[in-house]
C-alpha cells in the first residue's frame, strides 16, 4: 500500500487500533513503525508518525509517558476513552464507505 494513502483518518485509525491492541503498558513509536510495515506493508517514516502522534495526544485520543526499561527510555502511547470512542466512529464510517471502493 502506498504510504501517501496513510494520512488523516486512515492513519489515525491504524494507530489507534495498534495502540488499543498493545499491552497495558502501551506501545512505543518504533514498534508502531515495525508493526505497520509487517501488517500493512507500509514503510512510514518517523517524520510522518511522530507529528501525528503529537496531534492525537493534543486532541486527547492517546496519552503517553516515558518508560525506562533495559534499553533507552521510550515514550509509550496508550489509547484514552476519547480515543476508543473516536476509533468506534472511524470504524463505523469506514464500514459504510469502504464497500463502495471494492471492485
Amino acid at each position: 500500500m502506498k504510504k501517501n494513502l496513510f494520512r488523516g483518518a486512515i492513519l489515525e485509525t491504524v494507530l489507534l487500533t495498534l495502540i488499543k491492541d498493545s499491552p497495558i503498558c502501551g506501545l512505543h513509536g518504533y514498534a508502531m513503525l515495525l508493526t505497520m510495515h509487517k501488517k500493512y506493508g507500509v514503510r512510514l517514516g518517523p517524520s510522518s508518525l511522530y507529528p501525528t502522534l503529537n496531534l492525537m495526544e493534543k486532541r486527547g485520543l492517546i496519552e503517553s509517558s516515558w518508560e525506562i526499561g533495559l534499553g533507552k527510555p521510550r515514550r509509550q502511547y496508550r489509547i484514552t476513552r476519547k480515543g476508543q470512542n473516536q476509533l468506534k466512529e472511524y470504524s463505523a464510517e469506514f464500514k459504510v464507505v469502504l464497500p463502495a471502493f471494492t471492485v
